[in-house]
């Protein structure tokens, strides 16, 4: 390992563990808080002699607040310990040089999308811990299941701190045990490679490969689609055009449609260990690159709106596109609840990042508008 890579991973290792006791603690705190308010609830409920109750809820608001917050903060450390530890696992067990320093501070100081996490946990844990005996990744298995079917479905580009609103409990609530969990064992699991696998030597200087060792494994993930409604896992990956940077995307298939969509055209291979949906899309285009192709695959066919007509922005598309699915919902007196109505709405969702000048967030709205299409031919 390298001292920038070792350096940082002990840093967050010990982050990781203060932050523990600190969540630990303060959601003692809260609950006592909680069990003073349904005290004196109960026996003041029909008095108007109410002020033990009254404090008791003015204790327990900000205790609320805090016990967020602290939980927002491990959770953003723990992902970050999580996503940079196995990337240098997988590294170490790949036998790739160690990672650019930019690279590693980069993934220990941001809050990894959901996307990065759902890569990290897709990796074998036979392959990341052949060190370990069999009981014990048999239990890394496991868990490493469990937290993958957590994140199904869910978009690359999405951080759990930003889509929850302060109004709802926090997204990450169920995810930030577990996360803690493997935080804390990647340090050992790290150490048994290391004393497995003995002295490697690298061609290469440094390493801009991120987690994994898929094909397009070190791109900037710029989105995820789901382009067919397939439950089955894909065992093949189709391969998109080299733009010159690299791969454009990889779409990842079943057995039983390894030859469908001739819209995306490619060569396939195997999906070296990422274990995604049937239909999934890992995106490495650029915005305007995935917003022409959202035109030319699916929203130009819904609404009949094409963005080569001149002066026509993406946002002025979007709007109209909109206005054609409003007016369709109407003249159907749909359900809210169709497939049309949830198109329609992320649709304008779309348009109102594109309105903003958020090109980008409006792809992700795309997406999801995509995958919704999709049960319109159901």
């Amino acid at each position: 390992m390298s001292e920038v890579e070792w350096q940082t991973l002990r840093s967050l290792n010990r982050a990781c563990g203060d932050l523990q006791q600190e969540w630990v603690a303060v959601r003692v705190q809260y609950g006592r808080a909680m069990t003073g308010v349904e005290v004196a609830e109960g026996y003041t409920e029909d008095s108007e002699f109410r002020y033990h109750a009254e404090a008791m809820d003015a204790v327990c608001e900000p205790a609320a607040h805090y016990e967020r917050r602290i939980s927002e903060i491990t959770w953003r450390y723990a992902s970050a310990s999580v996503v940079l530890g196995t990337t240098v696992l997988d590294r170490l067990v790949s036998g790739r040089p160690p990672l650019n320093p930019s690279v590693v501070k980069r993934l220990a100081s941001i809050e990894p999308t959901l996307g990065q996490m759902q890569e990290a946990f897709s990796i074998p844990s036979s392959w990341l811990r052949a060190a370990r005996d069999t009981k014990e990744q048999q239990y890394a298995e496991e868990q490493r299941e469990l937290l993958l079917a957590t994140l199904k479905g869910a978009h690359y580009n999405v951080t759990l701190t930003v889509v929850s609103e302060e109004d709802m409990d926090p997204l990450w609530e169920s995810l930030l045990e577990p996360v803690l969990r493997l935080a804390e064992s990647l340090p050992y699991d790290i150490s048994c490679s290391l004393s497995h696998l003995g002295t490697r030597q690298h061609a290469g200087l440094w390493s801009d490969v991120p987690v994994g060792h898929r094909p397009g494994a070190g791109r900037q993930v710029t989105g995820l689609r789901t382009v067919l409604d397939c439950p089955a896992s894909a065992t093949a990956v189709r391969q998109g055009p080299d733009t010159g940077d690299g791969l454009a995307w990889l779409l990842h298939l079943c057995p039983t449609h390894t030859e469908a969509l001739t819209s995306w055209p490619g060569a396939c291979t195997d999906t070296a260990g990422l274990r995604l949906e049937c239909g999934r899309v890992i995106e490495y285009r650029t915005t305007e690159q995935l917003l022409q192709s959202h035109a030319d695959l699916w929203l130009t066919g819904l609404t009949g709106l094409r963005p080569e007509i001149p002066e026509r922005t993406w946002a002025g598309l979007l709007e109209q596109a909109h206005q054609v699915l409003s007016s369709r919902l109407d003249d159907h007196d749909t359900d809210e609840d169709s497939p049309l109505a949830s198109v329609e709405m992320m649709v304008d969702m779309a348009h109102r990042y594109a309105a903003e000048g958020d090109l980008q967030q409006a792809t992700v709205a795309l997406g999801y508008a995509e995958s919704l299409a999709l049960r319109l031919d159901a």
